[in-house]
């Protein structure tokens, strides 16, 4: 499911597109920023996941617990399918607004530059921790241990802090069409998930009974970066 997310949030950006005919150099930039994110984070997902996410696994036996394989049919079309869904949108509602109510008449605007560049610094952040993430796991050496170093000695979460960056950007570029600062939802909702709902909630829970990552919490934030503070001993992270 994870693999045709970038997918999905890009798609009706281009179907819009190509029913309106409303395109110019703005709605090309949104559109562009849309799909290289879309296309870089489903190739990754797809070399990085050979079977199936354990997020979704635990899901699945929880709801088989409680409503056998009718619970976990009825559960996996509403909460996964039709719930990612509606998020599909409404993350992407910043790059929909774009490609609907933007005019070439409007030119290329301050919020346009910022935005883009704000995208490009969220993309390469995420990317680069990413490949660090990979680089690390894929290292026989680091069996078992926990991934502290780069981009992840100054937040435990670097790349959902890169991807909720770029969304931001994104909306930066709506805000150069009228009345397109509406959509900050779009930025707002993508961060909150990550931040409190699926994201990093998901892997604090996983690790946070490991006496590595108990270290870990007290050095490093956990998702905005900041410096490493080095732990001492009987101090409790605040």
């Amino acid at each position: 499911v994870d693999i045709f997310w970038g997918i999905g949030v890009a798609l009706p950006n281009v179907v819009i597109l190509a029913y309106n005919h409303n395109v110019h150099f703005k709605t090309i930039l949104s559109l562009a920023c849309v799909c290289i994110w879309a296309v870089r984070l489903s190739t990754y997902i797809g070399v990085r996941h050979q079977g199936e996410d354990w997020r979704y696994v635990k899901m699945r036996e929880k709801w088989h617990k409680k409503g056998g394989e009718f619970g976990v049919v009825v559960n996996s079309f509403f909460i996964v399918f039709m719930l990612q869904g509606a998020f599909m949108l409404i993350v992407g509602s910043s790059a929909i607004y774009t490609s609907v109510y933007s005019h070439e008449s409007e030119g290329i605007s301050t919020y346009e530059l910022c935005g883009v560049s704000l995208f490009l610094f969220g993309l390469i952040f995420e990317a680069i921790a990413d490949n660090q993430l990979k680089t690390f796991i894929t290292n026989p050496e680091n069996k078992g241990k926990l991934m502290t170093l780069g981009l992840w000695r100054y937040s435990r979460h670097p790349n959902y802090f890169g991807e909720a960056v770029l969304w931001w950007g994104i909306y930066l570029i709506a805000c150069g069409t009228y009345k397109g600062w509406i959509t900050i939802w779009s930025a707002v909702v993508i961060t909150l998930l990550l931040r409190y709902v699926s994201g990093v909630p998901f892997l604090e829970r996983k690790y946070k009974k490991r006496e590595d990552f108990q270290v870990y919490m007290k050095e490093t934030s956990i998702f905005i970066p900041w410096f490493y503070t080095p732990a001492k001993t009987g101090k409790k992270e605040e």
